[in-house]
């Protein structure tokens, strides 16, 4: 190689390296603003509404809603990486997160509101609880727990990979799960539960229209029988526990394939009913009143248990 080609390359490449590390120091730099930039807060309490909505919409983090009596919504919202977008009027309070270059981090949202509010509250990775606002409620989580206390009207309580509680709900309540339990106290309305892998427990219920279904888990109801209800329950695999009153009343149908039926009310079974051959059905009426209730478990017992003598 001639001498002062090779002088030019070695000039070129000493040249080259400051401006390369400048460059990436330069990259850090606004990497660094980027990162700052990206981090969001919001920490504020103005006017709202008792008949205002609230739609807060969560990726990776949890929500939390509870209520007071005052006409003001308060909201404490952040974002480690990404941003709370916000809207804040009188009537509507929203929050979502933005994430950036497709990254969020920890994240949270924290809001009071008045009670009586409507409450939309969603999150992907995160767990969702909505206490004592008493008015219609739609919390749904993918991966996480949902939680919902004092609400009424409509109310929707969903988690796909996660348990679903709820308590004192007045009005129509419907609760899915996919791989979790259902545990739900202290309702006044229709109820429609659905899991594929967990338990369904209805306790303190006066209803006219219960229907719960479950794959893989127990079904346990604790509750009134209305005269003109109906009620239905399914199992795949799972035991089927029903605690009424001992004056309950109406037409029962009992079908169990690989179970037995057990009860503490006195039966008088219907002519032509299967008891020893499979599946064994049993039809029967309990007092008066044209109550229907189903329940049907393939590979489960079903129980039947005054609620007289629980001792409740």
């Amino acid at each position: 190689m001639r001498p002062f080609l090779l002088g030019s390359i070695v000039v070129a490449l000493v040249t080259l390296v400051p401006l390369a590390a400048g460059a990436q120091r330069g990259n850090d730099r606004d990497r660094d603003r980027e990162f700052q930039a990206a981090q969001s807060r919001i920490d504020s309490t103005f006017a709202f509404n008792r008949s205002g909505v609230v739609d807060l919409r969560q990726i990776s983090g949890d929500v939390v809603v509870t209520s007071w009596d005052r006409a003001e919504a308060r909201v404490r919202a952040y974002a480690e990486r990404g941003q709370v977008r916000s809207e804040l009027t009188s009537s509507r309070l929203t929050l979502q997160i933005e994430p950036v270059r497709g990254r969020v981090g920890d994240s949270r949202f924290e809001v009071t509101v008045p009670v009586g509010v409507r409450v939309v509250a969603r999150s992907t990775s995160g767990d969702v609880s909505v206490t004592g606002t008493k008015g219609p409620v739609d919390a749904k989580s993918t991966s996480g727990d949902v939680e919902v206390v004092d609400a009424a009207d409509r109310i929707v309580i969903e988690s796909v990979s996660g348990d679903v509680r709820a308590s004192q709900l007045v009005g129509e309540v419907r609760s899915e799960a996919v791989s979790g339990t259902i545990e739900i106290r202290g309702v006044n309305g229709d109820i429609r539960a659905e899991t594929t892998s967990g338990d369904v427990s209805l306790t303190r219920v006066v209803s006219r229209s219960v229907v719960t279904t479950t794959v893989s888990g127990e079904t346990e109801y604790e509750g009134t029988i209305d005269a003109n209800g109906r009620y239905e329950f399914h199992a795949h695999s799972g035991d089927i526990r029903l605690e009424i009153p001992e004056s309950s009343g109406g037409q029962f149908a009992i079908e169990t394939f690989s179970g037995s039926l057990d009860t503490e009310f006195a039966l008088t079974l219907q002519p032509g009913q299967r008891t020893s051959r499979r599946p064994r059905r049993y039809e029967f009426t309990l007092g008066s009143g044209s109550a229907r209730v189903t329940a049907e478990s393939f590979s489960g017992d079903i129980v039947l248990v005054k609620q007289a003598r629980s001792g409740r």
